[in-house]
């Protein structure tokens, strides 16, 4: 194909395209009997203004392809022969954007941090034990657990028990989860792993899971604001330890770092050790 014969092609082309368009413009206006759309975007029409080749033709920027440009097609399109061998490539008449805008960063999410300070465990406060402050939270532990629960966790256990030795070594379960982050499995398999013997077996899995969802459920009731954090004022106002003076005690000793802003991992650290205790 010769130079002359490419570059009319363009230009038929071109002419048709722009001449369907406004008809099409056009006719959705006058027909009454078809649904009309939205009239020609601004944007669009700019955006086609802006092409190498439209604007190689509009010689004289008016946005109108006069016949006196129709003639001189050839002569304003060869401009674009950036090379000069007389061809038009794909990449001389391809658009320039520019460079693509960098994405502004997100501020990230605020997260709630916890500083893993070891708390001081006690088996008594107040004179009450430490199971005895569970059971009065509400607490019923592994003997309170429905047989539908029992099996939902047991089906649990199976799905990340991918080898089907019936117990979760730390590569199977932290490494190699799929679920939470690694730290939280880290956290679950090492409360779970109550004989510390680098295992957890599906009755220890199966022991953890209702301990820990109970003391969510309980830790929700008191959360009156639902902020996801407990203050001394929300566990002291649940009544669910009617003496107060016990209740802020109790408070105390799952509050490790003593901000008076008990946070779920905080919390079922000491309920955790409580409820095996």
């Amino acid at each position: 194909m010769t130079t002359k014969t490419y570059l009319l092609s363009i230009t038929v082309i071109l002419i048709v395209a722009l001449s369907f368009n406004d008809s099409n413009a056009q006719g959705s206006n006058s027909d009454n009997n078809r649904r009309q759309g939205p009239p020609p975007s601004s944007s669009g029409r700019n955006f086609m203004w802006s092409l190498p080749v439209l604007k190689a033709l509009d010689s004289d920027g008016d946005k109108i392809i006069s016949e006196k440009e129709l003639k001189a097609a050839s002569k304003s399109l060869i401009k674009l022969d950036k090379n000069g061998d007389g061809n038009l490539t794909i990449d001389e008449i391809r658009p320039s954007f520019g460079p693509r805008p960098s994405k502004p960063k997100d501020s990230p999410t605020p997260k709630i941090k916890f500083n893993p300070i070891k708390p001081k465990l006690v088996k008594e406060i107040l004179d009450h034990s430490t199971k005895e402050i569970l059971k009065l939270l509400g607490a019923e532990g592994v003997p309170g657990a429905k047989k539908s629960e029992i099996q939902n966790y047991r089906r649990l256990f199976g799905f990340t028990d991918r080898d089907k030795d019936g117990k979760h070594s730390k590569a199977e379960y932290v490494d190699n989860g799929r679920y939470l982050t690694p730290e939280s499995r880290a956290g679950i398999f090492n409360a779970s792993d109550s004989n510390n013997d680098g295992f957890v077996s599906e009755k220890e899995y199966i022991e953890n899971r209702i301990i820990t969802d109970e003391a969510k459920a309980i830790f929700s009731s008191m959360d009156s604001n639902k902020d996801n954090k407990l203050s001394s004022k929300e566990f002291i106002q649940s009544k669910k330890l009617k003496n107060e003076k016990l209740a802020k005690e109790v408070y105390d000793a799952f509050d490790s770092n003593s901000n008076d802003e008990l946070i779920i991992p905080e919390y079922l650290r000491v309920w955790g050790v409580w409820a095996r205790q």
